[in-house]
């Protein structure tokens, strides 16, 4: 072998070593460096997780606002449940917090009760709403925790006229305790604060996507794209609060 070809097959192999050496490294940071792909913000109900047949959907929102209230205000903004419309939303957390959005109003209690699945009181309690408006978190009892894999109804009603419930505005929504599964979890460890907000949506999970923004909207009032992502997370459900998510 000439030297002409001894160097050109030394070039060739030191060539090939380098390739073998060099590209599963090239592989290990890209994938170290990728954002978890998670789209646009969007709640997916879980499987044949509709409300049960025994109970109703719950109200999300009522308009008619003006029988609590002589304010203008009052024609404009409603009485909103935080919640997914027709369906179970989940929740990891055993005693969930819970979001209404209360317009101004004359009224001075609220009550919020939490029902079974076969509608069956589990437990009530009053909110005094007296000169309270924005987001109202309605936070369980420390002896008071969710059954795993078994839906609840809540429901927060406010009382416009104490002399006559029958005139209560009502809105609520159904809830469920389910644990994460491990693949969810392992993608939660691995996102950004925004990312979970739709890993928690697109899986379900519907009350800790809902907790996750009011928690970040503490940190970060002025984050415009977390702004966006509350936005596509309510339209996804068919609310449309265009209203910044801070917690009374």
């Amino acid at each position: 072998m000439d030297f002409l070809t001894k160097t050109w097959t030394c070039k060739l192999v030191i060539g090939w070593l380098m390739a073998t050496v060099t590209l599963p490294l090239s592989i290990s940071l890209a994938s170290a460096v990728t954002p978890i792909d998670v789209g646009r913000v969007s709640f997916e109900p879980p499987p044949r997780k509709d409300a049960p047949r025994s109970g109703t959907a719950g109200g999300g929102s009522r308009s008619d606002m003006l029988s609590c209230s002589s304010s203008i205000q009052a024609k404009t903004k409603t009485l909103t449940a935080l919640t997914p419309g027709k369906h179970v939303g989940l929740s990891h957390d055993r005693r969930p917090v819970l979001y209404v959005y209360l317009p101004k109003t004359d009224a001075k209690v609220a009550e919020f009760s939490l029902f079974d699945d076969k509608m069956n009181g589990v437990y009530q309690t009053d909110i005094s709403v007296e000169n309270s408006k924005g987001f109202i978190a309605i936070k369980l009892p420390s002896a008071l925790s969710l059954v795993k894999n078994k839906p609840y109804h809540w429901s927060f009603a406010l009382a416009c006229n104490p002399e006559d419930r029958t005139l209560d505005m009502v809105v609520g929504g159904w809830i469920e305790y389910t644990q994460l599964s491990q693949d969810l979890q392992n993608k939660l460890i691995k996102a950004n604060s925004l990312e979970r907000i739709s890993l928690y949506a697109r899986n379900g999970y519907w009350y800790d996507a809902v907790a996750t923004v009011m928690e970040l909207q503490q940190k970060e009032p002025h984050n415009s794209q977390l702004t966006r992502t509350w936005t596509e997370l309510l339209t996804s459900v068919g609310l449309s609060l265009n209203i910044v998510a801070t917690a009374n």
